[in-house]
């Protein structure tokens, strides 16, 4: 499981400014950006592929809040105001092993770009994506499927850090 950090916080923080009927996380860790959209929103639902971690959030935050074991968004076909999510961004670097909590491939942006691609799907046409992103990864990956895709995106929360940068960024339709 993942355990909250300066972008879990950040995230958390930057959920707060939403409201709305329905709200998505995708890789949910330890539940704190979860507690923080069921202050705003009615249905809310979280995804992770570490079974772990749901079980420590059905344990530990309301009972209303749903959470599913798969891959991103792909057990969901409901369209959902908001979709957040910080997933794993750092690059690993070639003799490292892989920690996918934390890791995002060699470039840090491989997760990104498939949980993106995969929000997209059950993102309502009014609905708003917040991710995180950091100064460590190749965002200029990012930046293309934005524009492949015709979303826009503007940065809400910047954190500058002693090492990197985290930007929360919404993304929605033009």
């Amino acid at each position: 499981m993942y355990l909250p950090s300066d972008d879990s916080f950040q995230l958390a923080r930057s959920v707060k400014c939403y409201r709305g009927k329905s709200a998505l996380e995708i890789g949910v860790g330890s539940g704190i950006v979860l507690k923080a959209l069921r202050e705003n929103f009615k249905i809310v639902a979280g995804t992770d592929i570490d079974f772990a971690s749901l079980i420590y959030c059905k344990e530990n935050l309301s009972k209303e809040i749903m959470v599913a074991c798969c891959d991103a968004a792909s057990a969901f076909h409901y369209r959902f105001d908001l979709i957040v999510s910080n997933p794993p961004y750092i690059p690993i670097e070639d003799n490292e092993k892989k920690d996918s909590a934390i890791h995002g491939d060699s470039d840090g942006m491989e997760t990104t770009l498939h949980f993106l691609k995969s929000a997209i799907s059950v993102l309502d046409q009014d609905g708003k994506i917040l991710i995180i992103i950091s100064s460590l990864s190749d965002n200029m990956r990012l930046d293309a499927l934005i524009v492949q895709m015709n979303l826009k995106r503007r940065t809400v929360m910047e954190r500058n850090l002693f090492f990197e940068t985290l930007r929360t960024l919404e993304i929605s339709f033009k």
